[in-house]
Formats: structure tokens, C-alpha cells, sequence
């Protein structure tokens, strides 16, 4: 078995998808009122809400711990897409390489994650995409009918 993947999941929505994706690229920093089980903090390190090339953290709660992580955003509004690319924190402790791309359309979220593992024992990280459909529930839940 290959130590690079690639895990795909697309996700209807009951409220728009750009909606979602103005969200995470404009006004990351709510997002924890908005899933307080899932995100507490969110913090831009480098360049400005919104631009390619920010530097942000976001500290979550994933397997019962909080953690850390440390991204650079490149995002695309022609696509409405937003890629974050892992560059220090949990997952790099078990990833050789990771990165996360959001594309929004009408009524739909799709979350691509890039991965290559340290080893063949490491596992996918499918636990990390159980989260990430669950936190587009719960920001769901607040927009829908905006």
C-alpha cells in the first residue's frame, strides 16, 4: 500500500456553499461560537483575513485533546476555493505532508485532503474527515435560511 492519498468528500447543503466558503475565508475567527464542540481558537499569524499566503492556527478538539495547527491559506474566488496547507502542528506529527482544499458551489461543500503518510503504519486519516463534515454541519446549521 502507497504512503501518498487522497480522501474526497462532497457534502449538500441546505444553505448556499459560497456562503460557507465567504465564511472560512472573510470571518474564520466565528467559527468557534459556531461549533464550540469542534474550534477553539482561531488565530492569523501573518498577511490578513481573506489574502493568499496568511499564515493562521487553528486550535480544535479532535480525539477528546485540543491540538494545533498552523496553516498557510491560498485562496481562489474565481473557483471559490481555499486550500490550507499544514505546516506545523498535529498533523504534521503524523503526516509527512497534508493539505486541505474547501470548494464551494450552489448548494454544495467538497473537502479534498492531499496526504502523504510517515510510514505504512500511519493511518488515513479518516477521522480527520469525520471531523471536518461535521464542523460544515454545524456552520450549516447557523446560515441556513441566510
Amino acid at each position: 500500500m502507497g504512503l501518498k492519498g487522497k480522501l474526497i468528500s462532497q457534502i449538500e447543503m441546505k444553505c448556499s456553499g459560497h456562503l460557507l466558503y465567504e465564511h472560512f475565508k472573510s470571518n474564520p475567527h466565528k467559527t468557534s461560537s459556531m461549533s464550540p464542540d469542534k474550534i477553539t481558537n482561531f488565530t492569523i499569524h501573518e498577511g490578513q483575513l481573506g489574502k493568499t499566503n496568511s499564515v493562521v492556527s487553528w486550535t480544535i478538539i479532535f480525539g477528546g485533546k485540543e491540538r494545533h495547527a498552523k496553516l498557510v491559506l491560498y485562496i481562489d474566488d474565481e473557483e471559490k476555493t481555499i486550500t490550507f496547507n499544514f505546516i506545523e502542528g498535529f498533523m504534521n506529527e503524523i503526516y509527512k505532508s497534508m493539505t486541505l482544499t474547501l470548494t464551494a458551489e450552489e448548494n454544495l461543500i467538497t473537502w479534498t485532503l492531499v496526504y502523504e503518510k510517515l510510514n505504512e503504519n500511519t493511518p488515513e486519516p479518516l477521522d480527520y474527515m469525520e471531523f471536518l463534515i461535521g464542523l460544515i454541519k454545524d456552520l450549516e446549521t447557523h446560515h441556513v435560511g441566510k
